[in-house]
């Protein structure tokens, strides 16, 4: 039996959900135990995705929305030893028993993550029971504030296998101390089907909602305050600075600006810093590729988002983090553009005026990044199955 646990109902699933259908293909039981309750995320239907695979709730859902007391297990900041209490306690009383229940009898267990909580926990509990665990590459590594001041970098937990999605994700991980024996370049499930065309339609769809008639600018939000670069309120501030200079540039080119969040981010506090500025449209739970399909140009803050923007074809633009400057190596690999504080109305203008050259120069970046784009489930599900055969 081979376990999968997550915690985010939808690019933990999209990447695990290939991985486990490739398994059952060939043979190799699977089952699905869920932490979207920790997360303030409802458990997800399965039964669509993968008949008959079990799916099994580790935690009911403790928080209200996925915005709703996010730093739970986060290191730093006010309130930090009262959270490592929390944190202690909720492992000890209820996440531990469950999870060595439900994980009972695997032969390997397939986790996103081993730094943050409770991953970080589960990861020493596996090891402890000499249980070998995969970790699967959940998003973009570079170093994060987070990381340097909890001591523990995600990676460096001892999992017998990590799965990275390119060259680029494979130094980090030999960086921060990883076996090189354990590190294997699969690339990202979620990348293997990824056509933009297939999402043209939804795309066109979206806009017409919208009431636009071209192309919008797209701003890509992601929680840079979990990550330790800022707090929320200060990254509220960067969000209302960056409209105040780019909507009037927009506006003069004809085109909205489309504001996508990542599922823990608050749609109500960023329409509430985009309050009575027309032609701003901050999103709800709208799908991320159909968002993509309808842009014309992104911005990203230091998330994966930027690799899928350019997968689907959109020149990239980087906002500078006060003082933490462009984040990943987006802009200095040359994939994208800087967005400077300093000049950033002037950034935006040559960002909406980009063109193919931009999406060219963005071939080779993407294949260092993420490798084996439509193999990626496959040779995952080899090295799941080559560690229950060890």
């Amino acid at each position: 039996m081979i376990s999968f646990v997550f915690s985010n109902p939808r690019h933990h699933l999209d990447m695990m959900v290939p991985v486990a259908r490739e398994l059952r293909a060939r043979g190799t039981a699977c089952q699905f135990v869920s932490l979207t309750g920790l997360r303030g995320f409802p458990t997800p239907d399965l039964a669509a995705r993968l008949p008959g695979v079990a799916l099994h709730s580790a935690l009911p859902r403790i928080r209200r929305s996925p915005s709703a007391g996010a730093g739970l297990g986060t290191n730093g900041g006010r309130g930090a030893r009262a959270r490592q209490l929390a944190t202690r306690m909720l492992w000890r009383l209820a996440l531990q028993p469950s999870l060595r229940w439900w994980l009972r009898g695997s032969a390997v267990v397939a986790v996103p993550n081993d730094a943050a909580f409770p991953y970080g926990e589960l990861a020493a509990s596996l090891r402890t029971h000499t249980t070998p665990f995969a970790l699967l590459q959940e998003g973009i590594r570079f170093p994060l504030p987070t990381e340097t001041t909890a001591g523990h970098a995600y990676g460096s937990s001892g999992a017998s296998a990590i799965c990275v999605w390119g060259e680029a994700s494979a130094a980090h991980f030999r960086a921060v101390g990883a076996p090189a024996r354990s590190i294997h370049v699969t690339g990202n499930p979620r990348f293997d089907e990824v056509e933009p065309r297939a999402w043209a339609a939804d795309g066109r769809a979206l806009a017409a909602r919208l009431g636009l008639t071209r192309a919008p600018l797209v701003y890509l939000s992601n929680t840079i305050d979990d990550q330790g670069f800022c707090t929320t309120a200060e990254k509220l501030a960067l969000f209302t600075r960056f409209l105040r200079k780019a909507r009037p540039v927009a506006a003069a080119a004809d085109r909205a600006i489309v504001v996508k969040l990542h599922a823990r981010e608050s749609v109500d506090a960023f329409r509430a810093a985009a309050r009575d500025l027309p032609g701003v449209h901050v999103l709800g739970a709208e799908p991320l590729f159909a968002v993509l399909a309808m842009g014309h140009a992104a911005v990203v803050l230091a998330s994966t988002v930027g690799l899928e923007a350019l997968a689907f074809g959109l020149p990239l633009g980087v906002l500078e983090i006060p003082g933490h400057g462009h984040v990943f190596d987006y802009v200095s690999s040359g994939a994208a553009r800087p967005l400077r504080l300093s000049t950033l109305a002037a950034d935006v203008g040559q960002l909406l005026a980009a063109g193919a050259a931009d999406t060219r120069a963005a071939g080779a970046y993407l294949e260092h990044h993420m490798a084996h784009r439509g193999e990626a489930a496959a040779r995952i599900a080899t090295c799941l199955d080559e560690l229950r055969t060890s």
